[in-house]
């Protein structure tokens, strides 16, 4: 006879390493949070009985969960709207927040979140997102379509959940797995996770940052047209733009750019900080960062709120504020839709995007057979055939992966030898994986769906076709420095602003910060330029202003 009750088994479903976590966030619940979890026998059984694991184990950590098991044929689930098992819904009378699908792997992470918004309500929502969401005048239906196996599905899955605790009589949330639910991904033509869609009007592929997320939830729109038509407005309405004097306009909301905020302030500098994106940059899609110091383990977004709470404390951030034009002088001029800043100096802290092949087809099937992320994506292809495109240990670790999700791979890449790590060389030799050497995507074929890439050999230019039912792109990212080349910046050979030591470009009183000049792009090394750029500027603007001649006169 087992000494194990039902409680230690159930409690044993949860990892010791995730146990004090869980235990400590459960231990700040408010209110109870209450789970419903609808199940019929059939085809999806070993769904059925992970989440029901899953969901008693976590009901055993606290008192403040409690579960409700229920059929899938009873009157609750008709009274819910409830047709599909696994189904998971969240204090259901208070929100319309549910899981389609058992909440596996990553997924597991957005019913964590869930539970505890559940629980503890607007009180762990940010002030912006609640004032984005204040001006809802309609109802919003959220659809986040994700994969156990993909890393940035949670991030969106919470923008949602906290966009239904905000406005839960407007709004409901759904997570939707891929993987029990074919059909309903087929109908609403996903191809890549995160799948975002609102009100089967709009829909979205990837993680987008919070204030971003409700921006567009609210206008029903991508956040290019709405700029493009706030700045429509303006012009027909003849409205002037705010003519301000400033010392240091920071471009880019990233670590850098608000940390050189900060820096800025406490010198004495008055600054603000422009971006036309959500706060964050790169590190509001990081699903976990493990290696800033002082937070062992801690989310991208969690992160992203902490850094910019502090710079909040300093200095005023302005999302999606798109920088239309950079005019250099003695005071600089950085135009905006709506003030046009006089500054002494400037603060590039841009950062980086993914680098894309550039090639016809390439736009054309993103999402829909070119991808970016094959832990996202790779289920799609169980049993097709894949190129991974790219020589890097991101090339290889995607091209690993893919073959063991059962995916037939090929390697694609420019050169005659990897530059990524041995022992990742190893394995995919290991692994037998087949390489095409010296190789270039020129096109990527299809008419409704990806049949296959046209490939170029790059020693004696002959091109041949591949069958492929997608492209997994893996070669690097590409810095955003389209201002910085307006105004004649100097950039490296790989593209990449040059700096010096202190920041400082080949032009004066402009510094860049950040993963925009390249070399370690890492969290912390971005702060620390993003400071360092401060401090220069600081410096700087004693020096060349102290020369009354250079005082520009119609200014002071």
């Amino acid at each position: 006879m087992s000494a194990l009750t039902a409680e230690d088994k159930y409690r044993n479903f949860i990892p010791d390493e995730s146990l004090k976590y869980l235990e400590k966030l459960f231990s700040e619940f408010d209110k109870d949070a209450i789970i419903e979890v609808y199940t019929r026998k059939g085809p999806h059984d070993e769904y059925n009985e992970f989440t029901l694991n899953l969901c008693h184990a976590l009901a055993t950590l606290t008192g403040k969960i409690k579960i409700f098991e229920y059929s899938l044929d009873s009157d609750m689930a008709s009274k819910r709207g409830v047709d599909t098992t696994p189904t998971v819904l969240i204090s259901p009378e208070s929100y319309d927040i549910r899981f389609l699908g058992a909440p596996a792997g990553e997924e597991g992470r957005a019913l964590i979140e869930a539970l505890n918004l559940a629980s503890r309500g607007t009180s762990i929502i940010s002030d912006s997102t609640k004032e984005i969401m204040s001006k809802l005048d309609s109802k919003r239906h959220i659809k986040i379509f994700s994969s156990p196996t993909c890393p940035y599905c949670p991030g969106q899955a919470i923008n949602a959940f906290k966009a239904a605790v905000v406005s839960p009589d407007k709004v409901s949330a759904w997570c939707i797995s891929t993987l029990e639910n074919s059909d309903l991904a087929e109908k609403y033509k996903v191809g890549s996770v995160p799948h975002t869609d609102f009100n089967n009007e709009i829909s979205f592929i990837g993680l987008e940052a919070e204030e971003k997320f409700m921006t567009q939830l609210l206008f029903l729109k991508p956040l290019d047209d709405i700029l493009k038509k706030q700045r429509e407005i303006k012009k027909e309405t003849g409205q002037k733009k705010n003519e301000t004097d400033i010392d240091l306009v920071i471009i880019g909301s990233g670590p850098a750019g608000m940390s050189a905020g900060i820096y800025a302030k406490r010198s004495g500098l008055s600054c603000v900080i422009l971006d036309k994106q959500g706060v964050g940059g790169q590190i509001a899609l990081t699903p976990k960062v493990e290696n800033y110091p002082g937070f062992p383990n801690v989310q991208g977004f969690d992160l992203v709120e902490i850094l910019s709470t502090h710079a909040r404390e300093y200095t005023e951030i302005k999302q999606f504020v798109e920088v239309l034009d950079i005019q250099y002088g003695e005071r600089i001029k950085v135009v905006t839709d709506e003030t046009t800043y006089h500054a002494k100096g400037i603060l590039l802290a841009t950062g980086v995007k993914v680098r894309m092949l550039g090639v016809p087809g390439e736009e054309k099937f993103y999402g829909h057979g070119v991808s970016y992320c094959a832990t996202c994506d790779g289920n799609f292809y169980r049993g097709g055939k894949v190129l991974v495109i790219g020589g890097g240990n991101t090339a290889m670790t995607d091209a690993l992966h893919l073959k063991k999700l059962g995916v037939e791979t090929t390697i694609v890449h420019r050169g005659d030898s990897f530059r990524g790590e041995k022992v990742l060389q190893d394995a995919v030799a290991r692994e037998e994986i087949e390489i095409l050497w010296n190789c270039v995507v020129s096109e990527v074929l299809g008419e409704d769906q990806v049949v296959g890439a046209r490939l170029k050999n790059t020693k004696d230019g002959s091109e041949f076709e591949r069958e492929t039912d997608g492209l997994f792109v893996a070669i690097g990212q590409t810095p955003n420095t389209v201002l910085a080349q307006k105004i004649g910046v100097k950039l490296c050979d790989d593209g990449f602003i040059e700096v010096d030591t202190s920041q400082r470009t080949n032009i004066e009183r402009v510094y860049a910060a950040g993963d925009v000049t390249g070399g370690v792009r890492q969290i912390i090394t971005a702060t620390g330029q993003g400071a360092a750029a401060a401090l220069t500027a600081f410096e700087d603007f004693n020096r060349f202003y102290a020369d009354e001649n250079k005082i520009p006169k119609n200014i002071w």
